[in-house]
C-alpha cells in the first residue's frame, strides 16, 4: 500500500470522524494508547472521548460461529454502552 496509501486511508478515517473505535489485531494486542498517541489523532472524538475498544481475535477474526455470536455480542455491548452514556 505504502505511505501515500496510508496517508489517504488516514485523511478519510479523519473526515468520517468515529464516535468508538474498536481494534482486533490477530497475535498482536490493541494498544489503544498508541493510538491516541498518534499526531492529530486526539481531533477524533473517539480518542478524545477514550472509546477505543479492543475485541480479541478470537472473538471477530476467527472462521466459524464465534464470530456470530461472541463477537456481535461484543460489538453490541460496546454499542449500547456508548448509546446510553452519550443518550443517543
Amino acid at each position: 500500500m505504502g505511505r501515500v496509501g496510508l496517508l489517504r486511508i488516514q485523511r478519510r478515517f479523519f473526515r468520517r470522524s468515529p464516535d468508538i473505535i474498536i481494534g482486533s489485531w490477530c497475535g498482536k494486542k490493541f494498544r489503544p494508547e498508541k493510538v491516541a498517541a498518534r499526531p492529530g489523532w486526539q481531533a477524533i472524538p473517539a480518542v478524545a472521548n477514550g472509546d477505543l475498544h479492543e475485541i480479541k481475535s478470537a472473538e471477530i477474526l476467527q472462521p466459524g460461529p464465534a464470530a456470530l455470536t461472541d463477537g456481535l455480542d461484543h460489538l453490541t455491548r460496546i454499542i449500547q454502552d456508548w448509546q446510553q452514556r452519550e443518550g443517543a
